[in-house]
C-alpha cells in the first residue's frame, strides 16, 4: 500500500533518522547513553527506511539527518542514502571510521551538498577513540573530492589543550572544525547551558507539558518527541510506516511524566539549523511539584555515559 505524504510542519527544526544505535567507538561521555537507559537491538530494513523517509515532504533548509550510534555501521547505509528521493536533502552525522574511498565510490558528493552555514557531513572527533591524524587525512581527502564535510569536537574540560591543538591542525589543513559544548557533570561541576533547570539529571521527577521541534525516528521506525524517550524506547508518538500518521501528530503539546530525566540534546540552548543561537529542541510548560525522587540521578559523567 502506498503511504500518504507527510508535509513536515514549518515549526519543525530537525529530522533525524537513527539507522542504528550501534557504534564503533566507546566514548565515556556518549550522549546516547545519558541516564544509562539506551535500548538497543531495534532495526528496520532498507526497504522500510526508504519507504518511510520518502513519504516525508521537507524543505531545502530542512534535511533528513542520518545518524546513530554510527550510521555507517548499518549494513544498508549506502542503499538508504541512495534510495531517498532526490528532492529530499540529506545530512550525515558520523565518526568517519570508514574507508573514504568506498564512501566516495558509493555516494555522489552532490547528493550531500546544499546551501547551509555548516557542512552536510558532520564528523565527530573523540580523543582516545579516533586517530586524530588519520581522521584529518580522511576528512581532507573527501573534501578535495567535493564533499561538504567538517569536524565537530566536544569541548571536554579534561583535555582542552588537546582540543585547541586539534582545531589549529584542522584549520591549517583548510578544514571547517567547530566546538560542541560538553554536557553533563564532571568532577563536581555540571557543564552545559540548559533552558529548564532541573530537567536534565534532576534529583526529582515532575510532570510537565512538552512540545518538540524535532522528528526523531528510531532504528525500528518508531517516532519520538525527545531523545530521552527515544533512547529509553518510551512513549512513542507513532511509526514512520503508519498509514494513519498525520502531519499534525508531529507538532503538538503532550504531557510528560519524567521531567528530571530529560536529555541534554533537547534542553540545551544551542544553534538552530540557520546557525542562530538561542534555540532549544523542546518547549516545556506547566511543570508540577515533584512526585518522586529520581533514583537514577548521578554525580559524575562517567557513570552516566558509555554504559555497556
Amino acid at each position: 500500500m502506498e503511504l500518504s505524504k507527510i508535509v513536515i510542519p514549518q515549526e519543525m527544526n530537525y529530522i533525524a533518522g537513527f539507522l542504528t544505535f550501534a557504534c564503533t567507538l566507546r566514548c565515556t561521555y556518549c550522549i546516547n547513553h545519558h541516564g544509562g537507559d539506551l535500548v538497543k537491538g531495534r532495526r528496520m530494513s532498507v526497504e522500510d527506511w526508504t519507504r518511510g523517509l520518502n513519504r516525508l515532504v521537507t524543505r531545502p533548509d530542512l534535511p533528513i539527518t542520518l545518524q546513530g550510534g554510527e550510521p555507517t555501521v548499518y549494513k544498508g547505509f549506502y542503499e538508504v542514502v541512495n534510495g531517498i528521493r532526490a528532492d529530499i536533502p540529506i545530512d550525515i552525522l558520523t565518526n568517519l571510521e570508514i574507508d573514504p574511498e568506498t564512501f566516495a565510490s558509493r555516494i555522489n558528493p552532490a547528493r550531500l551538498r546544499r546551501e547551509a552555514k555548516y557542512a552536510s557531513i558532520r564528523v565527530s572527533y573523540h580523543k582516545g577513540q579516533s586517530n586524530r591524524e588519520e581522521l584529518l587525512k580522511r576528512v581532507s581527502w573527501l573534501q578535495e573530492r567535493g564533499f561538504s564535510i567538517g569536524i565537530w569536537i566536544v569541548d571536554h574540560p579534561g583535555y582542552r589543550e588537546h582540543t585547541e591543538e586539534t582545531i589549529a591542525m584542522a584549520q591549517a589543513m583548510g578544514i571547517d572544525i567547530r566546538k560542541k559544548e560538553f554536557l553533563g557533570p564532571w568532577k563536581g561541576e555540571v557543564y552545559g547551558t540548559m533552558r529548564y533547570p532541573g530537567a536534565v539529571n534532576g534529583g526529582q521527577l515532575r510532570f510537565c507539558d512538552c512540545r518538540t521541534s524535532e522528528l526523531l525516528i528510531a532504528p525500528d521506525g518508531s517516532l519520538f518527541r525527545c531523545h530521552s524517550d527515544l533512547y529509553a524506547n518510551r512513549s512513542s508518538i507513532g511509526h514512520i510506516l503508519d498509514p494513519g500518521l498525520r502531519a499534525q501528530d508531529l507538532y503538538q503539546w503532550r504531557t510528560c511524566g519524567v521531567y528530571g530525566k530529560c536529555n541534554s540534546c533537547d534542553i540545551k540552548v544551542k544553534f538552530n539549523r540557520f546557525q542562530e543561537h538561542g534555540h532549544s529542541s523542546v518547549e516545556i510548560e506547566n511543570i508540577t511539584e515533584p512526585y518522586k525522587e529520581n533514583t537514577e540521578y548521578v554525580r559524575e559523567v562517567v557513570n552516566t555515559y558509555g554504559k555497556s
